[in-house]
């Protein structure tokens, strides 16, 4: 009994150390691949338990989930002759297990370093064929997008599926840089010049029409001043000669005081006349006094 006890157990341990090398588990996150003497015999993407030849067949796991790839920034040219520097990041996950891992052994570095180069050439092939405004639209997501496509079918050959190719940042080399803000800042100078002028021919058509209507406004009135100041006049005039044409003699009187006034108006004013034969003097001998023709 213990012999045939003892051999159950040795039976059963072989049974579970069998078990034990023939199953294996794959989660939801990885992609498995059964090789037998170096040479792939089965893959797995779904998850689950799964079975191969104990011992003789290896299995080896790889990340199905989508992976980024981080480049340096790079030097590319339009078709403008413009060298660009570009920066942007690959996304991509293995699309055929089987072709990933005859082709680059299922080596991710090595993935990573054709894909780069198959990248570069993409985009290289792709920004000679286009001008600097359509590189940095605001529809270069489009145009990444089409890239992304064209890259595809030349990534199947490794087994590789680009999710996407994404721009991070798109910006002139130095030298290109430096002569595109000279001429930006010319154009500006240029607008701002015709803005200027422009501006200043505005403000000459407008004070010269403020100056004319000024003029006309002032010609109005002085014409309006003139006749109401002829019209003043006239009937000053009528005044005048109504209150004269009372009586005549006090006229005369009057314009004889005014004259004398504006004659002896400053200190040493001297007249030499004749009393007699002038009739300026007439009023200095309405008293009966006689003087000597000179006057003070």
């Amino acid at each position: 009994m213990k012999a045939s006890h003892t051999g159950f157990l040795i039976f059963l341990a072989i049974v579970l150390f069998l078990l034990g090398n023939s199953l294996y588990i794959v989660n939801e996150k990885e992609i498995a691949v059964t090789t037998q003497f170096a040479r792939l015999t089965d893959t797995a993407s779904t998850a689950g338990l799964k079975i191969k030849l104990p011992f003789i067949q290896k299995v080896e796991y790889f990340d199905k989930r989508i992976q980024r790839l981080n480049v340096d920034p790079e030097l590319f040219l339009t078709n403008e002759k413009k060298y660009l520097i570009v920066d942007y990041y690959v996304e991509w996950r293995i699309g055929d297990i089987a072709r990933f891992y005859t082709s680059v052994q299922g080596d991710f570095e090595r993935a990573a370093t054709l894909l780069d180069q198959l990248v570069k050439d993409g985009l290289r092939n792709e920004f000679a064929r286009r001008p600097v405004s359509e590189v940095i639209s605001g529809d270069r997501n489009s145009f990444m997008n089409t890239v992304s496509e064209n890259l595809t079918k030349d990534s199947e050959r490794y087994g590789v599926k680009i999710v996407g190719v994404r721009l991070k940042r798109v910006d002139f080399s130095d030298d290109i840089r430096d002569r595109v803000f000279d001429r930006m800042r010319a154009e500006r100078e240029r607008v701002s010049r015709n803005l200027r002028a422009q501006g200043q021919e505005k403000a000459q058509a407008i004070r010269a029409n403020a100056e004319r209507e000024a003029a006309e406004i002032l010609a109005k009135a002085e014409a309006q001043a003139l006749v109401k100041r002829g019209q003043a006049d006239a009937e000053a005039a009528e005044i005048y000669a109504a209150a004269y044409g009372k009586d005549l003699e006090f006229y005369r009187f009057w314009r004889s005081m005014n004259a004398y006034a504006e004659s002896f108006a400053n200190e040493g004013n001297i007249l030499i006349l004749d009393k007699d034969k002038t009739e300026f003097l007439d009023y200095f001998n309405r008293d009966g006094k006689k003087t000597d023709g000179i006057v003070q």
